[in-house]
């Protein structure tokens, strides 16, 4: 059942499965041990549980005499030694590799428009392993075989230990050790087929930022004639397409692997193995983030759509499946009220003529884009809408508290553990290596001629690779809630909620490490919120936090927030090179930099004061506002307003005649049933 499920790519009822037989792992015999385990750890690193795979890793080392030798030129002897040994080796029937197309799903960062890198999914494995094509057959091997032959076998295993090791440092991020082990497998597998073993070198160079030598390794393998393997070979340049900011190019290459994975569908018969290899969800997922990133939302959620069903459970899919109603809406083809986009403008009707001529000021909005651009929603209007939006948004933050939830859990049995209440088991599921049975050795490691712990030092590394991994997991998790909250606040101020908005912006506040700018964005709606509930004193309190020395304004966030740590350090210390990320990400202008931000702030804090009836205090401010927001429609009509309050006709005519967005239209309106343009703008 477990295999099945696994094949079908349903990893959390696979695990829910598998889990069971793993807690009584002891009464079974050591094929079927080893069937339970190396599943289990294809299972795990699909879901990418570090803790369980690290748990799993160990009990192997402890129960199978496998445990790690540091040193590269003992692995070559691996068989000698068994053979040498005076106690008979242990009988182990090699199960069927469970499918080692994991993918290692990197650091994801959160909002496209303001964190300069997406990660997205890279497909670390071949799929060249049997993959459970022997599932209708007994599991269990026949175990009458040769001492050479049983040898070999151990060497096999440890080589197979060593591929998830190798997996799991990187799922880690633990880079150094990664290339230490990693070297350490490509000297036991001096001889064999290296498609592996070159594909995780890839995807090492590849976390490390050196995509020419990551791109020299993928075109290594001469066995990219199968569908599956052109597939990953594509799925991966696209990745690194992606981290050099060829945008385009890289929908190519994921357009290339999704036809090749595609492919398996049309098999007849359809077999399990088949199953397992179609990854069209998780090539649609990068395809979505593509065409996000270039500014097409309705493709974008297309991909995201046939990517839910492997996705559904990950909190960071459904704030991107989000962002694309949010990206329509920023361009125009969605409308709402009070919200900016790209297309926004000011429409001047022009009513009488000569020295009866006057001019009507509309309020801004938004030019729709469907009609210019020859697009229409149609099937698309389920997927992009902010009603939708508002539905992805909750998704994701019901699924941040289930997971915040069960982390919890987690802490407070490892307490218990640590005052000695558990009975068997740690707290990650790792059995108490008390018991007498003949599987589990009295020590965690294994012994090598001269009496040395071997085995330890490696250990030891993976438990600090899993802490640095689950502090680096944490921040992930907090960055994403920032997100979500400060997104649902913005969609529900466009739909007209804003006691709603008050609450989300209220939560971002919460959000522990709140940054900078998601307390400037939460400031803002929260003051959007107050004015339309005419609450303008409580408004203008919200946004007194940035007023320094009378009615200076303070720079809300600074450009470090996007821009530290151009260099950064893995969990071991090494420093990770990416020269060519950081030179663009540098050049890339960002949604919103920080002279920007203070002048909105101007211009709330201007359209609040006049709301007050303080003039001299809104000039000033939409005035410091307009400096910075020259070209800001809104800027410009909130300037406007102010000059139409102090009788400055013919200033407010000269604003709008400089505005490039201002669109002039004839009326042939009777001026009598028009009023005047004193209508008050909305905030920024």
């Amino acid at each position: 059942m477990a295999v099945i499920l696994y094949h079908l790519h349903d990893y959390e009822s696979a695990l829910s499965v598998l889990d069971p037989l793993y807690r009584n792992i002891e009464p079974m015999d050591e094929p079927t041990a080893l069937h339970v385990c190396f599943l289990l750890l294809d299972i795990t690193l699909a879901l990418q549980d570090a803790t369980k795979a690290v748990d799993i890793v160990q009990y192997l080392e402890r129960s199978f005499g496998v445990a790690n030798t540091m040193n590269p030129n003992e692995n070559a002897s691996i068989a000698q030694q068994q053979l040498a040994q005076a106690k008979p080796p242990v009988k182990i029937s090699m199960p069927p590799d469970s499918d080692s197309n994991a993918y290692a799903g990197g650091y994801e960062n959160l909002s496209s428009g303001i964190f300069p890198d997406e990660q997205i999914e890279f497909e670390s494995l071949c799929s060249s392993f049997d993959g459970h094509q022997n599932v209708g057959r007994r599991i269990l091997n026949d175990f009458s075989r040769a001492s050479a032959d049983l040898a070999a076998t151990a060497a096999d295993l440890k080589v197979r230990l060593q591929i998830y090791k190798v997996r799991l440092l990187l799922l880690t991020r633990n880079l150094k050790v990664a290339k230490r082990e990693l070297k350490v497998l490509m000297n036991m597998a001096r001889g064999r087929d290296s498609s592996t073993e070159l594909l995780l070198k890839s995807q090492l160079e590849y976390a490390r930022g050196n995509y020419r030598k990551a791109v020299k390794l993928l075109s290594t393998p001469n066995n990219r004639t199968e569908p599956a393997m052109l597939a990953i070979f594509h799925n991966n340049m696209g990745c690194i397409l992606h981290q050099q900011r060829s945008y385009h190019a890289s929908i190519w290459c994921f357009s290339k692997a999704l036809k090749y994975s595609l492919s398996f569908r049309s098999e007849k018969p359809m077999k399990l193995s088949t199953l397992s290899q179609d990854k069209s969800c998780l090539i649609s997922y990068n395809c979505g983030i593509q065409h996000l990133m270039c500014g097409k939302p309705l493709l974008a959620a297309s991909c995201f759509r046939e990517a839910m069903p492997l996705f559904y459970k990950r909190p960071l899919f459904w704030l991107r499946f989000s962002e694309c109603s949010l990206l329509a809406l920023e361009k125009g083809l969605l409308c709402a009220n009070g919200a900016s986009s790209f297309n926004d403008e000011i429409e001047i009707n022009v009513v009488g003529s000569g020295q009866w001529r006057q001019l009507i000021v509309n309020p801004v909005n938004s030019r729709s884009n469907l009609d210019s651009a020859g697009v229409t929603l149609g099937e698309h209007k389920n997927l992009v809408s902010l009603g939708f939006a508002r539905q992805c948004l909750q998704n994701a933050l019901l699924l941040l508290d289930a997971t915040e939830k069960e982390n919890w859990v987690i802490a407070s049995d490892t307490e218990d553990w640590d005052q000695g209440t558990v009975h068997g088991y740690k707290s990650s599921g790792q059995k108490n290596t008390t018991s007498t049975d003949s599987k589990t050795p009295s020590g965690p490691t294994l012994a090598n001629v001269n009496g040395e712990q071997k085995g330890t030092s490696l250990n030891a590394t993976l438990q600090s690779s899993l802490a640095f991994y689950d502090e680096i997991r944490r921040k992930e998790y907090i960055k994403i809630r920032q997100a979500v909250l400060a997104n649902l606040a913005f969609v529900e101020l466009c739909l007209d909620n804003p006691l709603k908005t008050l609450t989300y912006a209220k939560s971002v506040l919460q959000v522990t490490d709140c940054s900078r700018m998601y307390a400037f964005l939460s400031h803002v709606y929260a003051a959007e919120a107050l004015c339309t509930l005419n609450r303008t004193e409580d408004a203008a309190e919200n946004l007194s936090v940035y007023i320094r020395d009378g009615n200076h304004v303070e720079l809300p966030y600074s450009v470090e927030n996007s821009e530290k740590a151009l260099v950064e350090k893995d969990s071991d210390g090494e420093d990770l090179v990416a020269p060519a990320v950081t030179k663009l990400a540098t050049e890339e202008p960002e949604q919103l930099r920080p002279e920007e931000a203070r002048g909105v702030l101007y211009i709330n804090l201007g359209m609040i004061a006049a709301r007050q009836g303080e003039v001299e205090k809104a000039n000033y401010m939409v005035s410091r506002g307009l400096a910075m927001l020259p070209n800001n429609p809104r800027a410009v009509l909130a300037s406007v307003y102010v000059d139409l309050l102090q009788g400055k006709s013919q200033e407010a005519v000269v604003k709008l005649r400089r505005c490039r967005n201002v669109r002039f239209r004839p009326a042939s309106i009777a001026a009598s049933s028009q009023q005047s343009s004193l209508e008050k703008p909305p905030l920024s």
